[in-house]
């Protein structure tokens, strides 16, 4: 740790004490502030959206159930503007500092949440993933982070991003942590695990990464079959990874965002950072083209989901990367930030579009002195087999060594 300050609180942040006793007892939580809390405006990461929102009336299940189980909220936690980004550097007041990684960005949107839970200001953060909001911050700030199957977790009282692909996930230090806090958050009958799930390497998509990135990518699923106890095998998905699913996840996201927000965004255009409003202004120009384009990529979508079904055999765990490398500088131009966002696009769409969960693991390249986070994408429902295996591979919360 830097022991600078991290400033990941946004301004009104206000702590609340636990409700009950139970599994969580002792833990806090920063929550990302687009999670309802009563008689409080969420910010969404902009002061222009609290200043334009009524209080909450209620605060959402997903926080009250942690409160119930003991939890305590240690802050709310800034996030990149709407939540529609994967930087960390877009949203309100000074962006969020990576105790892992001082002079880089936490990745976004959850960067508040992320840098509470690396500086050690709060033992998991809560926030969202819909393009891969947990799981890039998770990798930046070398966390585990664990996007969960859609619609396992309720998103009532969370502001929607795009429904379609939004959840609510978890970053933790270590792999129990996020396996008590997912049992407090789902069914008895979704916290089975399955025995020695098949591990395969998208081996044909890990060109356009660091050599370090993909080294720890190949290390990661050997050392994942092993402690799974099942076959490990190099498998040929570069048809479902790669810049056109990404770019086909992001024209889908795009119209449903301009579906949630779009008369917020006319009138509030002037007041957004540029690169969200660039997004912003692709998402009105796409909702406003033929309804055939529309149509076609809801075709597309769905032959996507039964594709990769049909590829990956009932238990298969996929093993790829978050991010092309580290996260960037936080001195780096709009023209690198971009082509971070576009890399990581490309691995993180699969999950979106799917359904799927998917669980970053920090690994420490020892070649190279290098903490990055890879992914381990799942079964749908099948959520615990992913914390099972991470918890034997990261006892403690160590990092994978490869």
């Amino acid at each position: 740790m830097s022991g600078a300050p991290v400033d990941c609180w946004v301004p009104d942040s206000a702590a609340l004490p636990a409700t009950g006793s139970g599994p969580l007892d002792g833990l806090t939580v920063a929550v990302k502030d687009m999670i309802a809390i009563e008689g409080r405006v969420s910010s969404f990461g902009h002061p222009r959206w609290r200043a334009t929102h009524a209080p909450s009336t209620r605060t959402a299940p997903v926080v009250a159930r942690l409160l119930a189980a003991g939890a305590s909220v240690a802050g709310l936690a800034k996030l990149d503007q709407l939540a529609y980004s994967l930087i960390g550097n877009a949203g309100e007041g000074t962006a969020p500092l990576n105790s892992l990684y001082p002079g880089r960005f936490t990745g976004g949107s959850s960067s508040g949440p992320a840098a509470a839970v690396a500086a050690g200001e709060a033992d998991v953060g809560l926030g969202t993933d819909t393009g891969g909001s947990i799981r890039v911050p998770a990798a930046s700030c070398g966390l585990f982070g664990l996007r969960p199957t859609h619609g396992l977790i309720g998103c009532g009282g969370v502001l929607p991003l795009a429904p379609a692909f939004d959840v609510a996930g978890v970053l933790a230090r270590t792999a129990g942590t996020l396996g008590r806090v997912l049992d407090v958050l789902i069914a008895p009958a979704d916290r089975a695990t399955a025995a020695a799930p098949r591990v395969v390497l998208a081996a044909d998509c890990l060109g356009g990464i660091s050599p370090e990135a993909s080294a720890a990518a190949c290390a990661t699923a050997r050392a994942v079959a092993d402690a799974a106890g099942g076959p490990h095998s190099e498998g040929r998905l570069a048809a479902f990874v790669n810049d056109g699913v990404a770019d086909l996840f992001a024209r889908i996201q795009a119209r449903q965002v301009w579906r949630a927000h779009g008369p917020w965004l006319t009138a509030n255009s002037a007041f957004l950072a540029e690169d969200v409003r660039g997004r912003a202004q692709r998402a009105e120009s796409l909702s406003a083209a033929p309804p055939d384009q529309d149509r076609d990529d809801d075709r597309d979508w769905n032959r996507y989901r039964r594709g990769l079904d049909e590829a990956l055999p009932p238990g298969t765990i996929v093993v790829l990367p978050v991010m092309p490398d580290l996260p960037p500088l936080r001195s780096a131009g709009p023209e690198e930030l971009s082509a971070f966002r576009g890399g990581a696009f490309r691995y993180t769409a699969p999950a979106g579009l799917t359904g799927r969960p998917e669980l970053v693991i920090p690994v420490h390249h020892l070649a190279s002195g290098k903490r990055l986070g890879i992914g381990l994408l799942g079964e749908v429902r099948r959520d615990r087999d992913l914390l099972r295996v991470a918890g034997q591979l990261c006892p403690g919360g160590r990092p994978l060594a490869v």
